[in-house]
């Protein structure tokens, strides 16, 4: 590490630089850092994922950095926002496989191993109505879906990110998500809410 990178103020490194210092040097203060600028996003995923349960969204937040802390020494030195979000997908696999959400873990796997291509959702509308709708829509998805609308469109994750966190191709992902798009199109067609 060097002696910049040690002098500059937590709020000005990368979340890379901030892993690097918990990871050589057990920095609770540069760990510190990274749960303030994650855990509230983490949070929020989790409670999309899992239809609203704050208290187990909670419970998975503190796991992934948990996880995070306890696997410090493994951390590349790049992508932590990937790294992070790898943690905390397989924490949700994790529940589904070992939950009463065994029906919803088995398509989820399934889902896993198909190939489908990319295009971009929606036309832009009142934000307002939009949501709603959208919201709507992505609580009749499943779990899959949900998780893939959120790495992209919530979260921001590239199709390579993903398709790294995940565990797929890219190809599979561009597929998937140009499936969701159709998808949600479709079912905010249905209720009136874009225009043809």
């Amino acid at each position: 590490m060097t002696l910049p990178l040690l002098l500059k103020p937590f709020s000005s490194l990368t979340d890379d630089e901030l892993m690097q210092r918990v990871s050589i040097k057990d920095d609770d203060r540069a760990f510190g850092e990274l749960y303030r600028r994650y855990a509230r996003r983490l949070m929020v995923f989790f409670f999309r994922q899992l239809n609203g349960d704050e208290a187990l969204s909670a419970d998975l937040t503190q796991d992934a950095f948990m996880r995070v802390w306890a696997a410090r020494d493994k951390f590349s030195g790049t992508h932590f926002r990937t790294w992070i979000f790898t943690i905390s997908y397989n924490l949700l696999k994790n529940h589904y496989r070992h939950d009463e959400h065994q029906k919803q873990y088995e398509w989820f796997s399934k889902q896993t191993k198909e190939e489908v291509a990319d295009n971009h959702i929606i036309e832009q509308m009142d934000n307002d109505t939009f949501d709603q709708a959208l919201r709507k829509a992505l609580e009749m998805l499943p779990a899959e879906s949900r998780l893939l609308f959120s790495f992209r469109f919530e979260e921001e994750l590239t199709v390579p990110e993903i398709a790294e966190l995940m565990g797929l191709a890219e190809g599979t992902v561009k597929s998937r998500l140009y499936t969701l798009t159709q998808t949600l199109k479709q079912k905010l067609y249905q209720h009136e809410y874009i225009r043809r």
